[in-house]
């Protein structure tokens, strides 16, 4: 029998994340065990509260931190019927282009290590929305490219996280970019 180490308790509960065991604290809620495995299992929660599909959550989580825009939508793509992941972000204040520009730059960089070619798209959707999305010539979307497009979401969030602690994201708007 496993006692919590944070408040004495004697009802643990065991559950199992990606075959890692994890003890969870039926009083308090501390969590033991595998430290990715409860990362992840906090990230399925955190998804679930927010409405966002898991697969996606990393990336909207990281982009959610940028000043000046919010995320409104996010899906994670399916292979029936064949659709694309994306995230959907608005406008919150005077910020929100130059993250934008920022972001696609932070695309650019980082291409050459994803399977599909990321744009940032302008679209009407009953306000002004940028679309985080990979480029598509149009008519119908084989799975193979949905599947491809899914792959890239974690080394995309990585990108993103990595560059917005680097000068030249956290510095951005000191001088006009020309």
């Amino acid at each position: 029998m496993h006692i919590c180490p944070d408040c004495g308790n004697r009802d643990m509960v065991v559950r199992t994340a990606d075959g890692a065991t994890i003890h969870e604290c039926g009083l308090c809620g501390a969590r033991f065990g595998d430290r990715r495995a409860i990362e992840q299992l906090a990230d399925q929660e955190q998804a679930q509260q927010r409405g966002v599909p898991p697969l996606v959550w990393p990336l909207v989580r990281v982009l959610e931190q940028l000043p000046g825009l919010h995320v409104r939508d996010a899906g994670d793509g399916d292979a029936a019927p064949p659709t694309l992941p994306f995230v959907e972000l608005g406008v919150a204040d005077h910020r929100a282009l130059q993250q934008i520009e920022n972001l696609v730059k932070s695309l650019q960089l980082g291409a050459a290590a994803l399977r599909c070619h990321w744009i940032v798209e302008v679209e009407y959707r009953r306000h002004l929305a940028f679309v985080l999305k990979p480029r598509h010539g149009g008519g119908a979307v084989a799975a193979e490219f949905v599947r491809e497009a899914r792959l890239d979401l974690e080394p995309l969030r990585r990108h993103v996280e990595r560059d917005r602690r680097l000068g030249w994201w956290r510095h951005a708007g000191d001088e006009p970019n020309r």
